[in-house]
């Protein structure tokens, strides 16, 4: 009889054990995509004009139709602490599989009036057949959409320029990127500093040809599940172990920013992979 009640004791304590574990687990994944981090990025340039040192840019990506709370407020606490003199958004602000437009709308009308807002169209923007809709909610809240535009962003007594791709998905424009990316790039004088907003970083070597100073993207989601030391497992079209999904990346003179976003696609969960806001602070060298 003590045999067996000892038996079923640990019985009992594995079982519990295994329960904990799952919880644990669960919560794990639970918090690791909901709870937002955010990444302080210093970008340096004698292109920099004195005017804008300090000047900080937060970075909104692939928010992907996901909410942070009543009215987006986890998301709003975030961007007002990051204290931006601009807002950039790199696509995805909704999701074509889950179409919606109530938590898109909801973080521009808490956005605005924080700081004057930019956007770039992503992939699930395009491909949903309904960006036409996106963008008249966008110009509602007074957001500035790079549809293939440059626009300047004045800052005291100084400006530099700002410049956006649609999205490669839009008519199926991939093998007309370097071309559009060179003809806005020549908008734009050699000595003026220049940051480019494009959904994309597996173009990296584009925006370098084409002579950017700052780039702006999302669309890897990290990777989606991080392993420590290796990095992301899969990011959409640049497939398993990709190189681009985070952080500040070099190629020649271009620096560029990828966001490893806020919402998720296909796969409803992040591993060691916290959804993230950007801020990007520019330093002078003049």
């Amino acid at each position: 009889m003590k045999k067996f009640e000892s038996e079923m004791f640990m019985k009992i304590k594995k079982l519990k054990v295994i329960i904990a574990s799952i919880l644990l687990v669960a919560f794990l994944l639970v918090w690791g995509t909901n709870d937002i981090v955010t990444s302080e990025y210093f970008i340096s340039s004698e292109k920099i004009p004195a005017d804008f040192d300090g000047y900080r840019i937060v970075q909104i990506s692939d928010l992907h139709n996901k909410e942070f709370g009543k009215n987006q407020k986890r998301l709003i606490k975030k961007i007002k602490a990051a204290n931006p003199d601009l807002i950039v958004i790199t696509g995805d602000i909704v999701d074509r599989r889950k179409w919606g437009t109530k938590y898109m709308e909801k973080f521009l009308a808490e956005s605005k009036g924080i700081a004057p807002m930019y956007y770039v169209s992503g992939n699930h923007e395009v491909w949903s057949f309904k960006y036409d809709k996106v963008k008249k909610i966008l110009e509602k809240y007074g957001v500035n959409i790079l549809d293939d535009d440059v626009k300047t962003i004045k800052h005291k007594n100084s400006e530099i320029k700002i410049a956006g791709i649609i999205d490669t998905g839009f008519e199926d424009r991939e093998e007309y990127v370097p071309e559009i990316l060179k003809t806005l790039k020549n908008k734009i004088k050699s000595n003026e500093y220049s940051i480019l907003l494009s959904h994309r970083p597996e173009h990296i070597d584009d925006y370098a040809d084409a002579g950017y100073d700052l780039v702006f993207s999302g669309h890897a989601h990290g990777g989606q599940i991080r392993i420590p030391f290796i990095g992301g497992i899969y990011a959409p079209h640049q497939g398993i172990m990709p190189k681009y999904t985070k952080g500040v990346i070099n190629k020649r003179k271009t620096k560029m920013v990828v966001s490893r976003g806020l919402g998720n696609s296909v796969i409803p969960i992040r591993v060691l992979n916290r959804p993230e806001i950007t801020v990007t602070v520019l330093k002078s060298n003049q």
